[in-house]
């Protein structure tokens, strides 16, 4: 927002919150399903994109870097692993530990569901009136810079 636009009230911020949500919320879902790739649950979605990030990281500094309890993260790894999308490896200085890493399928699909999301974001977006195009357009680094206020990760 410029200095000359008046400050928004509570129930505009809150209803902008909630725009913000439902697109973010649509557009996790929307790309999965176009490639045939099952949506994942938003927590292991979280700690998929969490590795894929920042690979070779064990539970704890995932968990820690997301807010989440170990033991959430836990289940979440284990039922990534057992879909084929994130490896776990012995660390060399404590093999008490596993690092873990996304696996080719992982980093395939990513791709895949990116290129879809993408596709179908832009085709929406050249549908909407020029003039919203141009705000959305606008309105990018303020974005950017809220979702890196919201949390520690940009996803």
């Amino acid at each position: 927002m410029d200095d000359t636009s008046p400050p928004a009230d509570g129930s505009r911020l809150r209803e902008l919150a909630l725009v913000l949500h439902d697109l973010s919320w649509r557009i996790a879902r929307l790309g999965p399903a176009q490639v045939g790739v099952d949506p994942l649950p938003a927590s292991e979605l979280a700690v998929l994109r969490s590795i894929m990030e920042q690979p070779d990281r064990s539970v704890s500094e995932v968990a820690d870097s997301l807010s989440m309890q170990t033991s959430n993260v836990s289940t979440a790894i284990r039922a990534l692993t057992e879909r084929g999308l994130v490896g776990k490896r012995v660390a060399d200085n404590d093999r008490r530990v596993y690092l873990l890493s996304p696996t080719p399928r992982a980093l395939r699909e990513r791709d895949q569901i990116e290129n879809a999301i993408a596709a179908t974001v832009s085709a929406a977006l050249d549908a909407i009136p020029k003039s919203q195009l141009s705000a959305l357009q606008k309105a990018a680094p303020a974005l950017e810079a809220l979702t890196h206020q919201v949390g520690p990760h940009s996803w």
